[in-house]
């Protein structure tokens, strides 16, 4: 079981863990005891000996409702002493042992593998843009890996929880089917259950699913001399809590998920990424010797920018050769100026953008795993003392159970999305555009206002 399940189910939730890992076969009579039945029905004398009350199935005709209550009567406590005798005769279950080769293929171990398979090679004799062009591709390949290994580590995590959330909902459709085989539930009432456990296998099924097409994905891309089975052996059980860290978003990591990002760390990043983009370096050379060619400056630029502001506002805007010369030359390192500070501005605002959505998903995966679990685990604390009092029963402890799961699976999600926010933020630094779609945190995909590419 995932850790983070362990700490947010915790050893208090008696009632639910125990019923939550008790499928329909765990339900079956042990040899040497009777199995109770789940029901609140009290005041009928005890027999003299323990009446088998076998696990409801389909087809199985209803009890009387005499034996209903001399099964019940063995138990005056009804649903306490029902979990009190299935933890003492039901063996425990046992998790599946780890494979050995586990955790070896490490991010960057994936990473490496892809670059390998790809063979983007810095060459001797190349020119300074066919560097470049190298280099993007490298980054490329390494956003694109990050986000598939990202996908097939935390798709095996989402398939435990749904095998969790399954194991609950199994619990709680054999002890409907329990209690309305005694008497003590309508029909009615035990299909709400039974449509619980189709909900939760059909989520199982989309799970295995998703889990499946991430590890095929991931395989496709740097599995050269394995089998996707010998893939999926070899990757991590769970996804590392927090992001990587290493210098370029040192400075982001020190700063409070809540507050805004220091000006001059972002004017850093803004101007790595420029420095890092294909095509930027080049236009704004070719725009600064156009202009010291013509002997103009910065200031000279401003004064034609002032002079091109006020004439666009003219119905019929027409250039007054007596108050600016124009020319071919100075036409041409005009265009040449505006065209490479187009670009600029498009390259901040990709890396304000990515540094953005960093943020809140960093803000969010904090959030999640420090606040959400914590009143989770909170109010089921709070449930199983009401439990204990006899104010709540088995079913509140089983939806705690499944709401539990549920936001545990949460944290994994916006933890997997700060994974994701981090190799589009690096993809940016190194002059790549942002990505024209972002995902979401539930997985899902959405239109970005930001065009594919510069």
């Amino acid at each position: 079981m995932n850790p983070l399940l362990k700490r947010a189910l915790g050893p208090w939730a008696l009632g639910a863990a125990l019923v939550a890992g008790l499928g329909p076969a765990a339900w079956a009579q042990a040899p040497s005891a009777a199995a109770p039945a789940a029901a609140h029905v009290h005041g009928a004398p005890s027999p003299a000996g323990p009446s088998p009350v076998p696990s409801a199935t389909a087809g199985q005709p209803a009890l009387s409702w005499q034996d209903a209550n001399r099964a019940v009567a063995q138990f005056p406590r009804g649903h306490a002493d029902v979990l009190r005798w299935e933890q003492k005769n039901l063996p425990p279950l046992q998790e599946a042992p780890a494979h050995p080769d586990a955790g070896a293929l490490t991010l960057a171990v994936a990473q490496r593998l892809a670059l390998q398979d790809e063979a983007q090679w810095l060459k001797p004799g190349m020119s300074a843009v066919e560097e470049a062009e190298v280099r993007q591709q490298m980054a490329a390949v390494r956003r694109d890996v990050q986000k598939l290994w990202v996908d097939a580590v935390a798709s095996r995590q989402s398939v435990a929880h749904s095998r969790d959330i399954l194991a609950v909902a199994q619990a709680g459709a054999e002890l409907g089917q329990r209690m309305a085989q005694v008497g003590n539930w309508s029909r009615a009432r035990q299909i709400q259950e039974e449509l619980s456990l189709w909900d939760a296998r059909a989520r199982l099924d989309k799970a295995q699913l998703q889990a499946d097409r991430a590890l095929q994905a991931l395989w496709q891309r740097i599995g050269a001399g394995m089998t996707p089975q010998t893939l999926a052996q070899q990757l991590p059980l769970h996804l590392p809590l927090g992001a990587p860290t290493e210098g370029a978003v040192e400075a982001l990591s020190s700063t409070p998920a809540q507050g805004g990002v220091p000006a001059d760390a972002l004017a850093a990043l803004q101007a790595r990424a420029l420095q890092a983009h294909l095509r930027w370096p080049l236009e704004d050379l070719l725009a600064r010797r156009l202009m010291a060619g013509l002997g103009l400056s910065a200031q000279d630029m401003q004064a034609a920018q002032k002079a091109m502001q006020e004439l666009a506002v003219q119905e019929r805007p027409m250039w007054d050769p007596r108050n600016m010369r124009w020319g071919h030359a100075f036409e041409k390192a005009w265009q040449a100026r505006l065209q490479a500070d187009r670009l600029a501005r498009q390259v901040r605002a990709d890396v304000q953008l990515a540094v953005n959505a960093y943020q809140l998903a960093r803000q969010t995966a904090q959030h999640t795993q420090a606040q959400v679990l914590r009143l989770h685990t909170e109010l089921s604390q709070e449930t199983l003392l009401r439990y204990n009092g006899m104010l709540k029963s088995t079913w509140d402890l089983l939806a705690s159970a499944r709401t539990r799961i549920d936001s545990v699976d949460a944290a994994l999600q916006a933890q997997r999305q700060l994974w994701l926010a981090h190799a589009d933020l690096m993809a940016v630094l190194a002059g790549l555009p942002y990505p024209a779609v972002a995902s979401d945190a539930s997985g899902a995909t959405g239109p970005s206002t930001n065009p594919a590419g510069h």
